[in-house]
């Protein structure tokens, strides 16, 4: 029932894309044409909007949805490092990375522990089970997107071409979270999450495209342009997810405001 499932909604989200015209692209050419454009935007209306409007409910229906990345972190670890070590086209630098980032790092930097840490400081449940009913389905789409792409070796060129994408976009919008926190004043625990971040996935972007996914597309040039797809999907599903996320943290708000317009009446 799953592969039948997966199977048709693949076909749906490849259907957004020319395939054909993504396999006669220059792989390297591309993808700085694609980082260029997507390392530093601000001009987003989402973007905008979590830069400067979001209040503090709406920061904390953020994090709620966020802090499923902690509670996924260990699962995709073990998926990416089972998928890399057999296929030999992946250099071992991806896997030293990816390791850096998600696992070998200090207790204190790891997601898990700063997700905890960050919920606690703003009063709110640290189980990131406890939001899944206000996580919205594009951003469960992702995660699956990514076991999917660890499972079947076939996807693996995409899998690849997909992290590059978060390694160029992580910082921007992080940035974005970073500088709401520090408008709104909240605990630098909340603020220092972002920062930590950011510095480390723009360190490992301009690694990871030399030293991992360059490298891939000259060992496999018949199916390097998988590597554009891969971080073309990636850049439309999390665009979609953004935009679900924002919309959600918008509903919060206006709960909010509606409970202090109830409240003041009955005053």
């Amino acid at each position: 029932m799953r592969n039948q499932i997966e199977k048709v909604w693949q076909r749906w989200e490849l259907a957004q894309f020319e395939l054909d015209a993504l396999k006669k692209v220059s792989v390297e050419k591309t993808l700085n044409e694609r980082i260029a454009a997507d390392s530093n935007s601000i001009s987003a209306e989402n973007d905008r909007f979590f830069r400067t409007q979001m209040t503090q409910a709406g920061y904390q229906r953020l994090l709620a949805i966020a802090s499923i990345d902690g509670l996924a972190a260990v699962s995709h670890l073990c998926r990416t490092l089972n998928a890399t070590s057999k296929d030999h086209s992946i250099p071992t630098e991806f896997t030293r990375l990816f390791l850096q980032e998600n696992y070998l790092a200090p207790l204190n930097r790891q997601y898990s522990t700063y997700f905890n840490k960050m919920l606690a400081a703003l009063g709110m449940d640290t189980e990131p089970e406890t939001y899944f009913d206000v996580v919205p389905w594009e951003v469960f789409a992702l995660h699956n997107q990514a076991f999917l792409l660890t499972r079947e070796k076939n996807y693996l060129l995409q899998y690849v071409g997909g992290l590059l994408y978060l390694e160029v976009a992580v910082p921007a919008a992080f940035t974005h979270y970073q500088v709401a926190a520090q408008r709104l004043r909240l605990p630098s625990v909340v603020i220092n999450y972002w920062d930590l971040h950011t510095r480390l996935h723009t360190e490992d972007g301009y690694q990871m495209l030399d030293k991992v996914v360059l490298p891939v597309a000259n060992q496999c040039p018949q199916q390097a342009w998988e590597l554009v797809l891969g971080y073309d999907q990636q850049r439309a599903m999390s665009r979609r997810a953004v935009a679900a996320i924002a919309s959600s943290v918008r509903a919060a708000e206006r709960a909010e405001r509606a409970i202090a317009k109830s409240s003041g009446a009955k005053n």
